[in-house]
């Protein structure tokens, strides 16, 4: 069933999109097993950004049935939970998704969802939200759920009643003032799992990485870095409400910036130019350069002699230590890990590349 529709935008950004989708290269299975952008599984992570003149829309697919009991099949129950990129927790909302559905998020018209039978419909319930004015990220976990003696109900009964490997999503943000777009796949985790940072973000490897085009030649450019962590302590874990705990969520306040990261720039030349720390609290959400907007990556008094393109490499991640308050490493103390993204437009013709990893060690 279809519980939304995108809005024409206008043939550019539709055709941004659709390069965007189709740019994504297929890849079975990631970062040691842990993450997928391609197999369902039971939790998803994605950004967004309603900020002036961005739209974003998230899909996510219940694909077939798989791993549950027969009894446990009808429905799952996907909790949404929304949180600013400075990690204050905005909203929650609960959609539940029959077997083969499929639901599309605006996050500026945010409501649950259920699905009576006959006739077939899409019914909101609950509180509605407008995060307008926002950006961060969404972290959905999905639940066995029951549907009641009528059937039609869709009831966590236990926040320890995870399905696993039941969705995958994808997401796109549009930037209504250039008429262009970018998107990708959501990722893919499963319930409890994040990969081991000291392998890909450790003091001793080589980092994270974010390509780019031309810096001067984009019109849009967004550096989005995700923040994720995961305790399952059921008083001051991770996630909200009843589901603290159980699900992933945001970088815990240990001080700020929670975060903090070496920069540097390698051009198509192989030259590398060192730039200012990365520091943010749960996401980022940069341009590269001056040209594309306010706080960029690359300083504009630094000037950046590459005709084609290069990478950003993010080495030697800190956060704070929650005892000492001193610096330690990314996933040195908790379960943590960085995801990065670059959303990024030539005129109308946007694309966007996932941070890449290396666990290979520096000298």
């Amino acid at each position: 069933m279809k519980k939304g529709m995108i809005p024409k935008f206008g043939m550019g950004v539709a055709l941004a999109a659709a390069l965007a989708f189709g740019s994504v290269p297929i890849a079975k299975a990631d970062l040691d097993d842990t993450l997928s952008l391609t197999e369902p599984r039971g939790v998803l992570v994605m950004p967004f950004d309603q900020t002036d003149n961005h739209q974003s829309y998230q899909l996510v697919s219940r694909i077939d049935a798989v791993g549950l009991d027969p009894v446990d099949e009808a429905v799952v129950a996907t909790h949404w939970s929304f949180w600013s990129k400075d990690c204050r927790h905005l909203a929650d909302v609960l959609i539940c998704l029959t077997k083969n559905d499929t639901v599309v998020v605006d996050p500026g018209a945010l409501v649950g969802q259920l699905q009576a039978p006959a006739p077939r419909a899409n019914l909101p319930f609950g509180s509605s939200f407008d995060l307008s004015g926002e950006q961060g990220f969404i972290v959905v976990t999905s639940y066995v759920a029951s549907t009641g003696p009528s059937g039609l109900d869709c009831v966590i009964v236990s926040v320890d009643d995870i399905a696993d490997d039941q969705l995958v999503g994808s997401w796109v943000i549009a930037d209504l003032s250039t008429n262009a777009a970018f998107g990708n796949d959501a990722l893919g985790l499963r319930h409890g799992e994040l990969p081991d940072p000291s392998t890909y973000i450790g003091p001793d490897t080589s980092g994270l990485f974010v390509q780019t085009f031309n810096p001067l030649d984009l019109g849009d450019s967004d550096v989005i870095v995700i923040g994720l962590e995961y305790d399952d302590d059921t008083i001051n874990g991770t996630g909200s409400g009843r589901f603290i705990g159980v699900e992933h969520g945001p970088l815990r306040d240990r001080g700020t910036p929670r975060v903090q990261c070496d920069l540097e720039f390698f051009d198509d030349l192989e030259v590398m130019v060192s730039l200012p720390d990365v520091q943010f609290d749960c996401a980022l959400f940069a341009p590269i350069s001056i040209d594309q907007g306010d706080n960029p990556l690359i300083p504009a008094s630094m000037t950046l002699d590459t005709p084609f393109g290069g990478f950003l490499n993010l080495t030697r991640c800190t956060v704070i230590d929650l005892e000492t308050r001193d610096r330690i490493p990314v996933g040195e103390e908790f379960a943590q890990f960085l995801f990065a993204f670059h959303g990024q437009a030539v005129g109308q013709f946007g694309t966007v590349v996932s941070g890449k990893y290396n666990s290979l060690g520096q000298e």
